[in-house]
């Protein structure tokens, strides 16, 4: 008798685009046809406020404003950043954000967040002076990357409000309402493949890229 045999699980796909010397009208057209294919799992963008290719001084989009607004226009395809840099936004301000973009995508977010830009490519550098951002070094990124981790998982799953006392991150009555979609949150992924950015994905990622 032939034993049974083992069934493999279907292929799916995912697009990355990325908006930067491009428009919007563009972007949309091609996340509208992906959420139509059934094979097409996943679209993402990335986030950076300068371009980082092509015309240095190109249109390029803020990447959660966009997603919120292809979030609005799809039904199907999970989507997020691949990923969001930690340097650039607040972390409870972060959360706010995210928990509104899965909220508007009726829960299809998978938040990527990691440690943000280094300078390679060295266009990529020049965003945090452009943008009066502070650039901290990779060991402080690191850790600052854990503790937002952390931050952010309790302002989306918390009831109440708390305070946080961190090296990098201090929060007085900090509250997240309304809560995203996902029970009991849209999964992590973090990016990165350093030994120390990896021991941050053991700790926090349901996801690793």
């Amino acid at each position: 008798m032939t034993p049974p045999q083992p069934s493999n699980p279907p292929v799916t796909f995912g697009i990355a685009t990325a908006p930067q010397q491009v428009s919007y009208d563009d972007i949309l057209l091609v996340w509208r046809e992906a959420d139509t294919i059934p094979q097409i799992e996943h679209a993402w963008l990335f986030d950076h406020l300068l371009p980082i290719g092509g015309d240095p001084n190109g249109p390029i989009f803020e990447g959660w404003t966009l997603l919120s607004a292809l979030a609005a226009q799809t039904e199907r395809v999970r989507l997020g950043l691949l990923v969001t840099s930690n340097r650039f936004r607040p972390p409870a301000m972060l959360a706010k954000i995210a928990a509104t973009v899965d909220i508007v995508s009726d829960g299809r977010l998978d938040f990527g967040i990691g440690v943000g830009s280094r300078p390679n490519p060295p266009a990529a550098r020049r965003e945090y002076p452009a943008h009066g951002l502070p650039y901290l070094d990779f060991a402080d990124a690191v850790r600052s990357l854990a503790e937002a981790c952390t931050v952010i998982r309790r302002l989306w799953t918390e009831t109440e409000p708390f305070d946080f006392d961190g090296t990098y991150i201090h929060l007085a009555g900090a509250f997240c309402n309304p809560k995203p979609v996902q029970r009991p949150h849209p999964p992590f992924m973090i990016g990165g493949r350093a030994s120390a950015t990896l021991r941050v994905v053991a700790e926090h990622a349901e996801l690793w890229n």
